[in-house]
């Protein structure tokens, strides 16, 4: 009919702990069950580490790219997200050995990481020692402050219109001095301090954004994405238990993990009727990569049939670190979330849901399932540990993941 507004069906998946919980396989099981659908990026940058394995065994680590893509899923990479032009070149390259071309749309006031973030991070990580952060070493941190400041800013639209190069200029000759002295490190004597002032990364990274990167990407916005698409499918990255707005601050991303910025986004496509489901996914046990605490850790795997080919040893996160799951803390975690959706009156005419996602769940050695919940551990069969977890949580829907496929998740 004429006039009528076309219904938006909006999936979002967020991670309910530190990240790692299985965000990547979920996007890939919903995008396959959705209606014409695009990824949409909200938060973070390349740090993500994705990983989709298909049922015919192709498998990716996805960083910049949606976990739809094995599935021609297109990408948008919103203003929330942060474009690392290099990393995401290299992935590109990766995604096109595996016969995957990713269709990548990316907001013009998208903020860009440069080399000397990457650089500075990775200086002020191990002049931290053993008091590290937990950080990637891949710059994002470094560019949300540098991008803070409208002087030293770069979008993609500076990318777009070239006036970047004059910024990395500026960079170079002001900023970068200018950050060292106020993290104390201009004395530094790390290898990596000449590196900020070399003309050839500098050089290189022109060449590689404008004969690369630009032919790549097709610059839009939200709106039009939202017009163009049935099923809008909002992909989070990290955890909230590493949102920087989290109680365990200073060990965590410079970045909101829940549902804040994709309120704002859905703000920009108000001229739709929304279906938003809001999934919030979990491993069947806790881990955390990285610095940091880690309720009830564990020295070893909770389970002996924990395999985890994407968290490997590193030297700024170290090794993957363990816990059993907390129901208490999950549910504390994702209530408080949701409510950051509901308590807004302008989607009150919406129909608004809450599902959780549970995965890893074939790794429960014998069918004993151990976790804490009131403050006690609790030994139960996978099917109770799952009740148990629903009870406390009252989804609209469960989806259950027992193995590294979409092939394997039933939903309840």
């Amino acid at each position: 009919m004429q006039g009528e507004r076309a219904m938006k069906y909006i999936k979002v998946i967020i991670g309910s702990n530190f990240g790692d919980e299985g965000k990547g396989l979920i996007t890939d099981y919903i995008c396959s069950k959705s209606k014409k659908p695009v990824v949409i990026r909200f938060n973070s940058s390349a740090q993500a580490g994705h990983t989709v394995v298909t049922p015919n065994s192709k498998r990716h680590i996805f960083g910049h790219f949606c976990s739809g893509s094995m599935q021609n899923v297109p990408t948008f990479l919103s203003s929330y997200f942060s474009v690392n032009p290099l990393l995401f070149l290299k992935e590109y390259d990766e995604l096109k050995k595996i016969d995957i071309v990713p269709h990548t749309m990316i907001d013009l006031n998208c903020p860009a990481v440069i080399p000397q973030d990457m650089l500075l991070n990775q200086i002020i990580e191990r002049h931290r020692g053993d008091d590290r952060h937990g950080s990637c070493g891949l710059g994002y941190n470094e560019s949300i402050i540098r991008n803070s400041i409208e002087r030293y800013r770069i979008t993609c639209n500076d990318i777009l219109n070239k006036t970047y190069k004059d910024k990395l200029k500026i960079i170079k000759n002001e900023y970068i001095k200018k950050r060292l002295d106020q993290l104390n490190l201009t004395s530094c004597n790390d290898d990596l301090m000449d590196k900020l002032y070399d003309d050839n990364i500098e050089a290189n990274f022109i060449n590689d954004v404008d004969n690369e990167f630009i032919a790549k990407v097709q610059m839009t916005s939200i709106e039009d994405v939202a017009e163009n698409y049935t099923t809008l499918l909002f992909e989070g990255a990290q955890g909230l238990m590493l949102s920087e707005d989290s109680k365990y601050f200073p060990h965590v991303t410079h970045s909101k993990t829940g549902i804040s910025n994709v309120i704002n986004l859905l703000q920009e496509i108000k001229s739709h009727e929304l279906d938003v489901e809001v999934i919030y996914v979990t491993r069947s046990y806790l881990t955390r990569h990285g610095a940091g605490p880690l309720p009830h850790e564990i020295k070893e795997k909770p389970y002996k049939n924990i395999i985890d080919l994407t968290n490997i040893h590193n030297e700024f996160q170290g090794t993957l670190r363990f816990a059993p799951l907390d129901v208490d803390i999950l549910v504390e975690n994702i209530e408080n979330d949701y409510m950051k959706i509901l308590s807004k009156k302008q989607y009150e005419h919406y129909n608004i849901k809450k599902s959780i996602a549970i995965t890893c769940l074939d790794q429960i050695d014998n069918d004993e399932a151990t976790y804490y919940q009131d403050n006690h551990v609790i030994v139960n069969s996978t099917i109770k540990f799952v009740e148990d977890i629903c009870i406390k949580i009252n989804p609209y829907s469960c989806y259950l993941s027992y193995g590294s496929t979409r092939s394997t998740i039933i939903k309840h």
